[in-house]
């Protein structure tokens, strides 16, 4: 079993800046987990401290059930690959798959069945023999990949290993990637700065910001239920609309109004709600916004059209909503010109609700 659980874990350096803060992670065996967030959140620092490269300032870390806190990166039972390969230059593709197995004095013979196995994983048996020089970046990443797989680790370690790849070999070393960790069942922790990566390979993301986790769950779940704003703006292209509203109770009824706009609540929507003040903030994804030329239902609100951008059978619309700007998809037969008034009604079933002041939602899991 190959559970990796972190708990109470702090980083700190040398300023005394913290580069993860009291983060509790419990990944399960055999699971692929994504690191997820901006340049500096605390995902790179978080992968280095379990595989050993960076101390830990507080806390504990547990590989397989046993505390690895303390112990160096040799005896945790990991492997781990890099965005630069970190390969050795002068060595053929055989003996940089081969290394951390010589340094373990295996048998030569036990050796060669190793290095063949794992080189036919990644469909590289036919560059054994070359150096790693001149191959192209996705044969180095298999190369490296290969080798820390050749000694059947307890866990896999992978730090932005294909953000510098072109976009179309970067999709296929996806896939390859994700299909590799099903049929070998090793638990893996991968570090990413794209949403996409982590939406399309993961069992789940921990998103972190500022050092701090924001969510750990789901792909589903991080996209249809954002535990706080900064989730929802993170995740999802175009990102999610923000709109400031207000509460209110009208004959019976329960709005969000501003200025601009006066949607009704339904009940279903009411009931997962747990505001503890009126002032809150409409998350809607573009495809919580439907577009018409005359009003759909009494939810609807008006705005003006200020960009069109067509994306192959549907455009993305950008529109003046009072003193703030939505973006909502629409058909690419839907009509309209800048400055054109446009009627646009908001799925409420499907929106996300948010805390004005701590940014946290408000709705609690529902359907």
């Amino acid at each position: 079993m190959a559970e990796a659980l972190l708990k109470n874990v702090w980083k700190y350096y040398h300023d005394d800046t913290a580069a993860v803060e009291d983060l509790n992670l419990e990944i399960k065996d055999e699971e692929f987990v994504c690191l997820l967030g901006p340049s500096g959140c605390g995902k790179s620092s978080t992968l280095r401290m379990i595989a050993g490269l960076e101390t830990v300032s507080k806390g504990d870390i547990f590989i397989g059930g046993r505390n690895v806190t303390n112990l160096p990166p040799r005896d945790r039972d990991i492997a781990m690959a890099f965005e630069n390969y970190a390969l050795y230059p002068s060595m053929t593709v055989y003996q940089n798959i081969a290394f951390p197995l010589n340094i373990r004095k295996m048998p030569p013979g036990e050796v060669r069945k190793k290095v063949r196995e794992a080189a036919e994983l990644m469909g590289i048996t036919t560059i054994l023999g070359q150096g790693v020089k001149d191959l192209s970046g996705g044969a180095k990443q298999r190369v490296g990949v290969a080798r820390a797989l050749v000694r059947h680790p307890q866990a896999l370690l992978l730090d932005e290993p294909i953000s510098h790849l072109e976009e179309e070999l970067k999709a296929k070393m996806r896939e390859e990637l994700r299909k590799l960790q099903r049929s070998l069942r090793v638990t893996t922790i991968y570090v990413t700065h794209d949403q996409i990566e982590a939406m399309v390979m993961a069992d789940r993301i921990a998103i972190m910001n500022r050092a701090v986790l924001q969510q750990f769950d789901t792909p589903d779940k991080v996209f249809r239920q954002p535990k706080n704003m900064f989730v929802g703006g993170f995740i999802g292209e175009p990102p999610m609309n923000f709109i400031p509203c207000r509460i209110v109770e009208e004959d019976g009824k329960t709005y969000l109004q501003n200025s601009s706009l006066k949607v009704e609540i339904p009940g279903e929507t009411l009931a997962r709600m747990t505001p503890k003040n009126p002032e809150v903030v409409l998350g809607a994804r573009n495809t919580h916004l439907k577009l018409s030329h005359a009003p759909l239902s009494a939810n609807s609100f008006i705005g003006k059209t200020f960009y069109v951008e067509p994306r192959n059978e549907d455009a993305v619309v950008t529109l003046d909503v009072g003193d703030q700007q939505v973006l909502a998809l629409s058909s690419f037969d839907f009509k309209t010109a800048i400055g054109d008034p446009v009627h646009i009604e908001v799925d409420m079933r499907r929106v996300s609700l948010f805390d004005r002041k701590s940014t946290e939602s408000i709705l609690g899991d529902g359907a």
